[in-house]
């Protein structure tokens, strides 16, 4: 990568530098989420991961890496990080139980103690070329190679493609194709990634190759690794028919129903929900309750909107509300966190808005009101 001598920031590497600072907003914000944050944990380094070695390249691109040679994040480590944390992000779709070995990371780790190394013998890096002589100098400089990363990056792409590849042959519910769509995106997505990674290391042979490229091909990257970064943030909306229904379910335009259907279906998805109340379950989406009534999701997300004039979040909570009032009243002794989990909320701040919003006040002024009641 091309680097002026003279360190100063100009129009793209003052762009890049906020295009990594939206990286960290990004992982940030992903790691509020209480209900996920383990969940999405992997994405969530992997997108940190990303974004100190953006930081890195501005640092290159603009020479204060050459000013300050301490300023390095030791970016073959995050890259050797990326392909097993995508797969432990995926494999948790198709098995919830699934736990990483810890030898996935074992080059990364590796490179992380040799880089550590000579990080503090070398005084940041600062006189790195005097060591060259060193046993581990041969394997560190080896790790560095850009090439590893890129063997792994590849390594995983197949790794994910022959897991999902396994489940093809099975009988797929609703859950499943969506599942299916949605890791074919986040593939699609890590493989333009990787693709860009590679590309770089080809092209700067080239005597054409020049900063320009080198931009556009970071941003290529950048862009890839965000956009999978926010449609994990909005996986709960995409399984719930929300975002990009276009995208992730099937069109039935040909098969519209007409209103008596629709009506017949409607209320066959009331009396499944009286009767069995899935909305009990916290991790319910639109996906899994298609499943259960045997409507596709594209169907059962529209009849939703035009019968109940909800979402499905909106439509599913109102349930649960009823559910949680008939708690409170019938008894008082239970604590508020008791009952809005057993209801399906997964956290407190979303109950206490959505009961404040449809009853004009929160859980434990409702319960009070009711005490003083018996009490009368």
């Amino acid at each position: 990568m091309q680097a002026d001598l003279s360190p100063s920031f100009d129009t793209w590497t003052s762009i890049f530098l906020l295009v990594s600072s939206f990286g960290f907003f990004l992982s940030f914000v992903l790691g509020l989420n209480k209900n996920n944050r383990v969940h999405n944990l992997p994405i969530i380094l992997l997108i940190l991961g990303f974004s100190f070695i953006l930081l890195q390249y501005v640092f290159f691109w603009t020479g204060y890496k050459i000013k300050y040679p301490y300023l390095y994040f030791f970016d073959s480590t995050w890259y050797l990080t990326f392909g097993p944390l995508l797969y432990s992000y995926i494999t948790k779709f198709y098995r919830k139980s699934f736990k990483i070995g810890w030898y996935h990371f074992l080059p990364a780790f590796l490179s992380l103690f040799l880089n550590a190394f000579y990080f503090f013998k070398s005084k940041g890096f600062q006189n790195i070329n005097d060591y060259n002589g060193d046993v581990l100098s041969y394997f560190f400089w080896s790790i560095r190679s850009p090439w590893l990363p890129a063997l792994s990056l590849i390594i995983y792409l197949i790794i994910i493609k022959d897991l999902i590849s396994f489940y093809k042959d099975k009988p797929e519910s609703q859950y499943e194709v969506m599942r299916k769509k949605w890791t074919h995106l986040l593939i699609a997505l890590f493989f333009i990634f990787t693709l860009s990674y590679i590309s770089y290391y080809t092209l700067v042979k080239f005597s054409f190759f020049n900063v320009g490229w080198d931009y556009a091909i970071s941003f290529s990257m950048s862009l890839s690794i965000y956009i999978l970064g926010y449609t994990v943030y909005k996986e709960p909306s995409i399984f719930n028919g929300e975002l990009l229904s276009n995208l992730f379910f099937k069109s039935t335009n040909h098969t519209e129903l007409t209103e008596t259907t629709k009506e017949e279906f409607y209320q066959k998805l009331l009396s499944y929900i009286k009767n069995d109340k899935p909305y009990l379950d916290n991790n319910l989406r639109l996906v899994h309750l298609a499943d259960k009534v045997g409507y596709s999701s594209h169907v059962l997300s529209k009849l939703i909107n035009e019968k109940a004039k909800k979402n499905f979040n909106q439509f599913i909570n109102e349930y649960r509300l009823e559910e949680a009032k008939k708690l409170l009243l019938e008894d008082s002794s239970t604590s508020i966190k008791t009952i809005y989990f057993d209801v399906g909320f997964n956290n407190k701040a979303t109950f206490n808005t959505a009961f404040k919003n449809k009853y004009n006040c929160t859980p434990s002024e409702y319960k009070r009101k009711n005490l003083i009641g018996q009490d009368k």
